[in-house]
């Protein structure tokens, strides 16, 4: 008796460990530091943060226009390529106006996930690809949400709710392609 209430202890101990790991830490460590920044450091850090993953997704999306089938993905990616630049000029504009420089730029940068979708074709890459951009918008609305919430320009505060707005719109365009096609 007492072996089996010991195991069921233990049993419960080891449910209970690994629910509540994840819920502890944080989805993106980007998000995590800037949830402790506020006024004018939140706005800067939170512009530096978000163009390199605007950066990246305009290098994937290209990459992926390359060598993609679908013609959906080709015009979506063209659109995607379109605003993510125009999201970066408009936070290069801003971080100027700001004092600030960008802390990263990976405008032709062959970042891994870049270097991955170069070496596929077809439905290889689109079932690489389409996971991994559905993941680079949910990054890019993670920090958005948080600038809603705490950004200290009005004009940044909408900007970022255009963000979740779109990005999460296309994240869920992608899975839904992914589903259909594949």
């Amino acid at each position: 008796m007492r072996i089996v209430f010991a195991i069921g202890i233990l049993a419960l101990t080891a449910v209970s460990v690994t629910t509540a790991a994840p819920s502890t830490a944080p989805a993106d460590p980007a998000v995590a530091r800037l949830a402790g920044l506020n006024g004018d450091a939140f706005d800067v850090a939170f512009m530096q943060a978000l163009i390199p993953v605007d950066d990246e997704a305009v290098e994937m999306a290209m990459t992926a226009t390359l060598y993609a089938d679908h013609p959906d993905l080709l015009h979506w990616n063209q659109a995607v390529v379109e605003r993510e630049n125009d999201h970066v000029r408009k936070l290069l504009a801003w971080l100027h106006e700001a004092g600030a420089n960008p802390a990263e730029r990976r405008a032709g940068v062959a970042t891994a996930s870049v270097k991955k979708l170069r070496t596929l074709r077809g439905a290889a890459l689109e079932r690489t690809y389409i996971p991994l951009m559905a993941r680079q918008l949910d990054q890019g609305v993670s920090l958005a949400r948080l600038a809603v919430q705490k950004a200290h320009r009005p004009g940044l505060r909408e900007f970022a709710q255009n963000v979740v707005r779109a990005e999460g719109q296309d994240a869920a365009t992608l899975r839904g392609w992914m589903k259909q096609w594949y």
